[in-house]
C-alpha cells in the first residue's frame, strides 16, 4: 500500500499524516533535523512507511522498553541528541482513592495542554509517571496540587529513575476455524462468526492501523488488530491444533 492509499484509508487522521509527510520532506530538503510531538502507534507506523527507501533516519523516545506514544527525531544522519521530554513523578496518599489513567489525563487536559504534547502516563498503586514535552513540564508541576480529591506532589525524575510499565496485555488463548480476519476478531471478543464478519464489513476493524474491510484477509503473527468499540489486540502466535483440527492461537489484548 502506498502513502496516498494509506492516508485515504485513514481519512480521520489525514491532517496529521500530511503534516508528518511535510516534516519528512522538509528534513530531506534542508538537512535540518526536527522533533515531532508525541506520536501514537499508527502515526509512528505511518512515519516509518514514509521514510522507507529514503535517506532519512528516525529515532523514537517514549520511555523505557514498552512505551506506546513516542516523540520522533527525524534527521538525515544518525544523531546523538537529547529528546525534549521530561518525566514527572506523581506522589500522594492513594489509600482512600485509586486514581486511573483517565483521572491523570483529564487533569492535564484541563490545563489546556493538547493530547499530543503528552506521552504515556504509567499508573502504579502509589502514583504515576507522566512523559511530557519539556516546554510544558514546569507548568504542570506548578499548577497541579490535586487530582480528583487527592492531594499530590509532582517532581521531575530521570529515565534511570523511571519504572518499567506494568504489563499492558491480557493474554488469551482462543480456538478459531482459520486465520481469516473475521474469525480472529470473533474469537478475540467471543462473538459469533456473523458478528465478527459484520464488524469487518462495516469498516470497524483496522489491521496494523489501516482500515481493512476484507473479511477473508489472512492475519499474521505480530499483526495488531483494532476493533471499534471493543479495543485492540496483538495476534501473537499460532500454538497448534485442537483435536477437532481448529487452530489454537494466542492473542494479547491491550488493557
Amino acid at each position: 500500500m502506498n502513502i496516498e492509499q494509506f492516508i485515504n484509508k485513514n481519512i480521520e487522521k489525514r491532517d496529521v499524516y500530511i503534516k508528518l509527510l511535510d516534516v519528512v520532506n522538509r528534513v530531506e530538503r534542508t538537512w535540518q533535523e526536527q522533533f515531532t510531538d508525541f506520536l501514537t502507534p499508527d502515526e509512528q507506523y505511518f512515519l516509518n512507511k514514509v521514510a522507507e527507501g529514503r535517506e532519512i533516519v528516525i529515532k523514537y523516545f517514549g520511555g523505557k522498553e514498552s512505551f506506546e506514544r513516542a516523540v520522533a527525531l527525524i534527521s538525515k544522519v544518525e544523531m546523538d541528541i537529547e529528546f525534549p521530554v521530561d518525566i514527572i513523578k506523581v506522589k500522594g496518599n492513594f489509600k482512600f482513592e485509586k486514581l486511573t489513567h483517565r483521572d491523570y489525563l483529564g487533569t492535564l487536559l484541563s490545563l489546556g495542554i493538547k493530547r499530543e504534547k503528552i506521552g504515556d502516563i504509567n499508573v502504579f498503586d502509589d502514583g504515576a509517571e507522566i512523559y511530557i514535552l519539556r516546554d510544558f513540564s514546569d507548568y504542570v508541576i506548578y499548577n497541579i496540587s490535586k487530582i480528583k480529591h487527592t492531594g499530590v506532589k509532582l517532581e521531575k525524575i530521570t529515565i534511570d529513575q523511571a519504572r518499567e510499565r506494568l504489563d499492558t496485555f491480557e493474554e488469551k488463548i482462543v480456538n478459531v476455524s482459520s486465520l481469516r480476519l473475521d474469525a480472529i476478531v470473533s474469537g478475540a471478543y467471543n462473538l459469533s462468526r456473523a458478528e465478527g464478519a459484520n464488524l469487518v464489513k462495516q469498516g470497524n476493524v483496522k489491521l496494523n492501523y489501516v482500515l481493512n474491510d476484507d473479511q477473508s484477509f489472512k492475519v499474521n503473527e505480530g499483526d495488531i488488530v483494532s476493533v471499534r468499540g471493543y479495543g485492540r489486540f496483538l495476534f501473537s502466535k499460532v500454538l497448534g491444533y485442537t483435536k477437532s483440527q481448529r487452530l489454537c492461537v494466542l492473542i494479547k489484548k491491550y488493557k
